[in-house]
């Protein structure tokens, strides 16, 4: 049962997006059918008796001529179908459902993608989904063809001798066991092998990405990235080798079995009916033994394609369950849009463990952020710093605690009205294979997104690179696409990525390391500009630099998810605890380095 939902499932969304396509299979499928059967049954009998009888040429030719004109149309259909409506539907296909995968992908819980198996399955969905519809589809074409042609056949065997039809069908029916199980072997492997493939196709993706050049030509990496390509190759390679044993048994009896009963049995069986009990005419002998392998095909072929529902089914399993998967960081019942002005944001004893943790990352944590404030968040690496900004952000909802903005709990409100009020540049930005502007806006830019889009690399201090492009802020980042596009320093690039929540109406401001990739002068220019640009903005600001956290109205000192410190600089100073400490080491690093360089 669960085979033929899945079938349905597929079969549903093919019917939804592309109609014209699914009707028309099931009329390539009907043509076919009577193809079939016509051309190897009806036609050879009706031939050969008129032959034995000695109808007249001309009614032979006629019968030929009569035949010739339905290939005729049945040729033009089967090409303007396979030409035209088949190709038409696949590209369609491929758009709908693939946009339903990415706005699927696009609305789950970020920690879906902490899931290495959740992963797996979501790439093999991507790659499966349309291409697997479009397979359904056609096999339900191919099944209403073998059922109309298996009809016609059995129907014209039947007049010459049910044993015929009996052993046929015994045969066909051991013939399909064994393609169940081979499908079932042939699955095994596939899916043993995809997390394999996976960790070859990122050895082969690293050593021909630019972004990891630099790094494979002037380090051993590539030694060790190959050796991982080797052990994945060797693992590939056994599980074609253990399974491939198993299908060679599989495959061999299957052949065997099939050969012994048409070449040698049936064959038999026609040859005594004619010459020893003379019971069948020389156009029932030759009608019956095309019949005999026409039908064992149409039987055994109408037997894989059913049995490839299994197959589609398995795979459309996983489609279906990766669209069935819910967000458990949504949209409340009766959440309502979260009405400015900001008044605030508060953490009460918030804790958070990611799944299958063995312990909380952020343990028990309170904190206030009123509005204007410029909040730094400051600590060893694995203290919690950028999962707190997640939590805060509602990427992530707190296993204990709440989180309240404007005195409600952030639940209460919807995600996007929510998250709107956040203008974010994390550690890991991205800059895409588009304009300046469209980077900026990270939206579709007008004439009109000028004067919000100007001011923004302004203020990130991106002017002075600027107006040595040509072409403004219509120049095409990256060569991905473009070879007159631009790369980017790393340092140009966070500024692109810093100008994000400039050009966005935001009222707090998060910058998870915003100047680790700037030099110290860049970084205080930066941050002068920053905090001048975010005067009425409340800023949450994560830095190694400590340099930096001088400008904060609050410092919180975070270890092991809990805040260990709090206040001004001049007050951590003063307390002379972890902060101090940390503060007073990167200082002395620095002046040593400034006596080298001297």
């Amino acid at each position: 049962m669960k085979t033929l939902r899945n079938a349905l499932f597929m079969l549903g969304r093919v019917a939804k997006y592309t109609p014209a396509f699914f009707f028309w299979t099931i009329v390539e499928g009907l043509v076919w059918g009577c193809i079939h059967s016509f051309t190897s049954v009806l036609f050879i009998k009706s031939l050969f008796d008129m032959i034995g009888a000695g109808e007249p040429f001309a009614h032979v030719l006629a019968l030929v001529g009569w035949m010739a004109a339905f290939f005729i149309l049945a040729y033009l259909f089967h090409e303007w179908y396979w030409q035209f409506i088949e190709p038409q539907a696949r590209q369609t296909l491929h758009e709908r459902m693939q946009a339903d995968l990415f706005q699927k992908a696009g609305s789950l819980d970020l920690a879906a993608y902490d899931d290495p198996g959740f992963y797996t399955d979501f790439i093999w969905a991507i790659n499966e989904a349309d291409g697997r519809a479009v397979r359904v589809t056609e096999d339900m074409g191919k099944i209403i063809n073998r059922v109309v042609s298996t009809a016609v056949i059995i129907g014209v065997l039947l007049t010459v001798d049910v044993w015929i039809v009996l052993a046929i069908c015994g045969g066909v029916a051991f013939t399909v066991f064994l393609k169940l199980w081979r499908t079932k072997i042939q699955f095994q492997r596939d899916q043993e092998m995809k997390p394999v493939q996976r960790r070859a196709d990122y050895v082969g993706r690293v050593f021909y990405l630019a972004d990891y050049a630099k790094e494979i030509r002037l380090s051993q990496v590539g030694d060790v990235l190959s050796r991982d390509f080797d052990r994945a190759a060797e693992g590939l390679l056994d599980s074609v080798k253990r399974h491939g044993k198993k299908l060679f048994a599989v495959g061999t009896a299957r052949s065997i079995s099939t050969s012994m009963l048409f070449d040698v049995g049936i064959l038999i069986l026609l040859v005594y009916k004619m010459s020893a009990q003379h019971s069948i005419t020389l156009g029932d002998f030759a009608a019956s033994v095309s019949a005999s392998w026409k039908l064992f095909w149409q039987i055994n072929n109408l037997m894989d394609y059913l049995a490839n529902f299994r197959e589609h089914s398995l795979y459309t399993e996983k489609f279906r369950t990766f669209l069935s998967c819910k967000a458990t960081v949504c949209d409340r019942p009766g959440a309502k849009t979260l009405a400015p002005p900001f008044r605030g944001l508060e953490l009460k004893n918030v804790t958070f463990a990611y799944p299958n943790a063995e312990k909380p990352v952020i343990r028990g944590l309170s904190m206030t952020i009123r509005p204007g404030q410029k909040i730094a968040l400051v600590g060893y690496n694995g203290a919690g710093k950028s999962t707190l900004i997640k939590l805060i952000m509602r990427l992530y909802d707190p296993t204990g605690g709440t989180i309240e903005i404007n005195g409600e709990p952030a639940s209460s409100f919807t995600l996007a009205s929510y998250r709107g009020i956040f203008g974010a540049v994390f550690q890991d930005y991205q800059i895409f294979a588009a304009s300046i502007a469209e980077n900026v806006l990270t939206d579709v830019y007008t004439d009109a997104d000028e004067n919000r889009v100007l001011p923004s690399l302004a203020h990130s201090g991106f002017s002075e690179k600027l107006h040595s492009l040509p072409n403004g802020i219509a120049t095409q980042l990256t060569k991905e696409f473009d070879p007159d596009g631009v790369n980017l320093s790393g340092g140009e690039a966070q500024k692109i990525a810093i100008a994000r929540v400039f050009a966005k109406p935001c009222d707090i401001v998060i910058l998870d390391e915003p100047s680790s990739a700037l030099d110290p002068i860049s970084e205080y220019e930066l941050n002068q500009t920053i905090m001048s640009a975010a005067l009425d903005k409340t800023v949450i600001f994560i830095s190694h630099r400590l340099s930096t956290t001088r400008m904060a109205d609050v410092i919180y000192m975070l270890e092991n998810g809990e805040i260990i410190e709090q206040g001004s600089h001049d007050e951590l100073m003063t307390l002379n605890g972890k902060y101090a400490a940390m503060f007073r080491m990167q200082a002395e690093k620095y002046n040593l380095k400034e006596k080298a360089e001297v």
